[in-house]
């Protein structure tokens, strides 16, 4: 029997294997960035990948329950997907660090993981709900399409950098 659930990246008990997948997150994002891109996360953000990824977490997954929420979904024990929300500088709700393991795609574990988040930005009482994603993420542009997520200009408190903004994406849903 397969259980699923999600659980707080931040608890102490599961600290260490969120640490462990937003790290497969970066090099994998890392990898198709210097495919699609021809340089690198490194390149861009002018520090060593593994500094940039330290940093990045604690400012796109903060600890703060009232204004952001980073889960795990777990399936039988093992992290398989996570993703999270945050509150933007202007009030707005951004959807962060969707994420499946390669070898559990395609088994709907982002969709669940995006619908959590959608529901958690309604009952947290967010107007819009804004999120960003590269051009080589064809899959995940598609799920965010089917949820009502339209094309918009990149907004403050977006994490990629302008030079990344010609490879990128970025989409809002309005809640109300």
């Amino acid at each position: 029997m397969t259980i699923l659930k999600f659980v707080n990246a931040h608890h102490q008990e599961w600290k260490i294997c969120a640490s462990e997948l937003t790290n497969e997150y970066f090099y994998w994002m890392n990898d198709q960035i210097e495919m699609t891109c021809h340089f690198s996360i490194s390149e861009i953000v002018d520090m060593p990948l593994e500094t940039y990824i330290t940093t990045a977490a604690d400012l796109i997954c903060p600890h703060d329950q009232i204004h952001a929420k980073f889960y795990l979904l777990v399936k039988n024990e093992t992290p398989v997907a996570m993703g999270g929300l945050r509150q933007l500088p202007n009030g707005d709700a951004e959807i962060v660090r969707v994420y499946t393991k390669p070898e559990f795609r395609g088994m709907g574990l982002g969709k669940a993981v995006l619908e959590r988040l959608i529901s958690d930005a309604r009952e947290s009482g967010f107007g819009k709900l804004k999120l960003d994603t590269a051009v080589f993420m064809k899959q995940a542009q598609s799920l965010y399409a089917s949820h009502g997520f339209t094309e918009c200009a990149a907004y403050d408190g977006a994490e990629p950098p302008a030079q990344l903004f010609p490879y990128w994406h970025f989409m809002e849903l309005k809640l109300r």
